[in-house]
Order: C-alpha cells, then sequence, then structure tokens
C-alpha cells in the first residue's frame, strides 16, 4: 500500500514471515535463500512502480518462528534489511505477535524502529492482534494492519482460485484498511472462513474487498457480503 501526503511517502507491507516453513512437505523444507529472492523479486516489482519512499512499514510478523530467532530467519531478515535500506530512508516495523525476539545484528546500527504501534498524519499502523489506548484517538482517521492474511476465494464454473487481497471499512469513527500476506507462497485465509480475529468486532461483510491483479493494476469487488461463495 503506497501512502502520499505532504510530499512524503510511505511504502506499508503486510506479514511477511521470514524463515517461513513448509510443513505440508514430508519433510520440513525450510524455504530462505528462495524465499529471500522471491521476496527481492516482488519488492523490484513494488519500487519500479512507486520509485524510493521516505518510510517503508512493515505491519508485523515478519519473522515467521514465535520463538527465539532461526539461522533462516536471520539469514533472511538480514539480507533483506540490507535490500530495503536502499529503497527508502527508514523502515519502521510495527511488532507482531510473531516478533518477540527480533534486535542483535538485525536492528543495531540500521535506520530501522521496532515499535508497537506508529502514529502518522491521521494514520495509524498497528498488527492487529494487540489494542492501545493511544491508537483511540480522535485525530486518528485510519488504521492499517495485517495479522489476518486476507485473501477470498472467487468461483468460475467448476474452478474456485483464491487470491489475496486488501479491506477497506469503517469501525466506529476509524477507516480500517486491513494488508494481505507479503509471503509469496502463503496463499491467505478466505475472509469468510476466519477464525482468526483481531482484538475488535469488525463488520467484515461491509468491508469492500480489493485485489492486486497483473502489473499491479487494482480490481475492486465491491463489499464483501455480495461476493458468491
Amino acid at each position: 500500500m503506497l501512502i502520499e501526503k505532504d510530499g512524503k511517502k510511505l511504502l506499508v507491507v503486510g506479514d511477511m514471515h521470514v524463515g517461513y516453513r513448509n510443513r505440508g512437505e514430508a519433510m520440513d523444507i525450510i524455504v530462505n535463500r528462495e524465499l529471500f529472492e522471491g521476496f527481492v523479486k516482488d519488492f523490484d516489482a513494488v519500487f519500479s512502480e512507486v520509485g524510493g519512499v521516505d518510510k517503508l512499514i512493515l505491519l508485523g510478523d515478519v519473522k515467521h518462528g514465535l520463538s527465539a530467532m532461526a539461522a533462516e530467519e536471520r539469514y533472511g531478515l538480514i539480507n533483506l534489511m540490507d535490500y530495503l535500506e536502499r529503497k527508502t530512508k527508514e523502515i519502521i516495523i510495527v511488532r507482531g505477535n510473531h516478533d518477540n525476539y527480533l534486535g542483535g545484528g538485525l536492528t543495531s546500527k540500521r535506520k530501522l524502529q521496532v515499535l508497537d504501534y506508529f502514529i502518522w498524519k491521521g494514520y495509524c499502523f498497528l498488527h492487529g492482534d494487540r489494542d492501545f489506548p493511544e491508537i483511540h484517538d480522535k485525530n486518528i482517521k485510519f488504521w492499517v494492519m495485517g495479522h489476518i492474511h486476507p485473501a477470498i476465494n472467487l468461483e468460475e464454473g467448476n474452478k474456485v482460485e483464491k487470491f489475496k487481497c486488501f479491506l477497506s471499512g469503517k469501525f466506529k469513527d476509524k477507516r480500517i484498511i486491513i494488508l494481505p500476506s507479503f509471503l509469496e507462497v502463503g496463499d491467505g485465509v478466505d475472509v469468510r472462513e476466519l477464525d482468526r480475529e483481531t482484538v475488535w468486532k469488525f463488520d467484515l461483510e461491509n468491508f469492500e474487498v480489493f485485489v492486486v491483479g497483473d502489473g499491479l493494476k487494482v480490481l475492486e469487488f465491491g463489499k464483501l457480503k455480495k461476493i458468491l461463495i
């Protein structure tokens, strides 16, 4: 998601889950170098479209494991941050529920902050698994978050395909924007089948659904409740 305001450009990225483990295989295959190369390929496509940015905001769960940082996570994150620092003036990581052990070689001597939430010019960027009193300030008009990995199943005849999607809707006096996971090998969860909720009871059926198609073209599907299962 690109935000342009007051002469500044912010690029916001959903859950990356670097160090993702593919447990569907017969062996516990760790996707590290291939995953890193996939991230770079996707980021290259984005930056070729938007150019450099002033701030890059990662909406939590930048690492996959819940425990201390594993070797494959450290490899992927350090190399990825080296790459991203060349594309932006500042990186802000909003801590997700998978990010308890960020630090060390990842954050030291870098233009990088790790925060519980980040407020900027009427926007609040957060992961979506925790609430904070400060984010309810009336001057904040937008919450931008990740966490639930939204996707949508679309049918055509006997064919069903899943597409990652962005969600946008209202909650009290805020506009809520939920980003999909940036992880290439993770399809996400159909929003209509979610068993993972944020700490707020959003009326997701009345949220608008957006899918990014080929060539980064944004496709609008209308409200979730009007999309046939």
